[in-house]
């Protein structure tokens, strides 16, 4: 009866009907097919059942402080501070590009979010100091995918939720990954840079650097505030997300004065509008999640791959592979709300460590938002950049190559995602 339904989900997802209603309507087919063996109460009860959760309330508190950001002006002064430091470098403005996206993301945590808000500023900067289009719109459209990565990411609270793996624990995890990316990508940006004769801006001095860090510095707090919050223990994720939210409000209200109250009724309506179709999404993923539990599917994909007669890196290479390819045609939200439950045991049953598992799988399905054909950070970047998408993909390639070479890293090396783990119970 699995195969009913997973031929609706395909069917529904070429239409390019929304990957909420595909969901439903692939478990509605499903209870059809079983001819009254299962209740139609399953699907209201498990979508209530999905959304009805304290540690989902990261969702809300995320987007709500990321929209806050997003408004609160500070994508110039991330710009500026970046620009200081790096921007005399060869190809200094493209690695500011990439700076910009890291640091962005962590305070986001949205990659789509990234590309408007860093690429609406960046691409055009590039292009006028003689930087091509598509080069430009690569750039920042791979570069966004750190986003979701960085601490604190809407994928690893995701990834926790369904998982059971301590979102703080994912948080964590995820800086030192997120840190290679972005010099994986600033080191081709500098080779590019001196292969073409890309230009670079004159050095600045000490005290214009001082003057761009207290601009910037309350930004730089947000990640600090709430990764020090969980790890000390003072607050759990979920709370951490209402004081990133409450952070954010302050900073863009009070200290930036960047928002006014008359903006502050659009900024909720909007944070809304984004945390309902998430939160419609995961209680969809739940209805469709149980289906995929009654037909075992996890247990047969583990023990397939246990029965093959392969070695571990093998194994990991034909999951990073298949999660390559899930993040090409998928959002890294419901592609992780539907393959989470089904990896994350197999994983663990061939010796992974779960929290190294999450990175693995958020690592691969992030780096699919700026991946041909479907990759959402791309048409975004498309947009801005005023460019074709075939020219933009192309151009995308050899950044995203040096992303999959980190994730290859990340992959076969857990000490990337677990040596800041072992440290905090080292010091503890």
């Amino acid at each position: 009866m699995s195969a009913v339904m997973f031929v609706t989900f395909f069917v529904l997802l070429f239409m390019n009907i929304p990957i909420s209603f595909v969901l439903i309507l692939s478990t509605v087919s499903y209870i059809i097919a079983m001819g009254g063996d299962v209740s139609w109460l399953l699907i209201p009860q498990r979508i209530i059942r999905g959304m009805d959760s304290f540690l989902m309330m990261c969702l809300p508190f995320f987007v709500l402080a990321g929209n806050l950001m997003n408004n609160g002006g500070i994508t110039t002064r991330l710009i500026r501070l970046a620009q200081t430091f790096v921007g005399h470098i060869k190809g200094g403005l493209a690695i500011v590009d990439v700076m910009v996206c890291a640091f962005f993301g962590a305070v986001s945590g949205s990659a789509v979010a990234a590309t408007s808000a860093v690429g609406s500023i960046m691409i055009p900067s590039l292009k006028k100091e003689g930087y091509p289009a598509d080069f430009s719109a690569g750039l920042t459209a791979v570069a966004s995918t750190m986003a979701p990565v960085i601490p604190p990411s809407l994928a690893f609270v995701i990834y926790g939720a369904v998982s059971k793996v301590p979102i703080g624990d994912l948080f964590i995890a995820g800086i030192l990954p997120g840190i290679l990316m972005a010099f994986a990508l600033s080191a081709l940006v500098y080779a590019y840079a001196k292969r073409d004769n890309y230009p670079s801006f004159p050095k600045t001095t000490w005290k214009e650097r001082m003057r761009a860090i207290r601009e910037a510095g309350p930004c730089l707090l947000l990640p600090v505030f709430i990764l020090g919050g969980i790890i000390s223990g003072y607050f759990t994720p979920t709370e951490a997300s209402a004081m990133a939210a409450l952070y954010a409000f302050i900073l863009s209200k009070f200290i930036y004065k960047t928002i006014t109250w008359k903006q502050i009724p659009k900024i909720l309506l909007d944070s809304a509008i984004d945390s309902g179709s998430v939160m419609l999404l995961v209680g969809a993923c739940y209805a469709f999640g149980w289906v995929l539990t009654n037909e075992r599917i996890a247990f047969r994909l583990t023990e397939f791959l246990l029965s093959m007669n392969t070695a571990v890196w093998l194994k990991l290479l034909l999951i990073n592979m298949a999660l390559l390819v899930v993040g090409m045609f998928m959002d890294s939200a419901p592609a992780i709300l539907l393959v989470g439950p089904i990896l994350a045991p197999a994983m663990m049953q061939m010796g992974v460590n779960p929290v190294h598992a999450g990175v693995i799988v958020c690592l691969n399905l992030c780096i699919g938002l700026a991946t041909p054909p479907v990759g959402v950070c791309l048409f975004s970047a498309v947009n801005i950049g005023r460019v074709s998408f075939e020219k933009v993909s192309k151009a995308a390639i050899p950044f995203l190559l040096a992303v999959i070479m980190v994730l290859m890293l990340v992959t076969y090396i857990p000490w990337f995602s677990l040596v800041l783990l072992e440290l905090k119970e080292m010091f503890g």
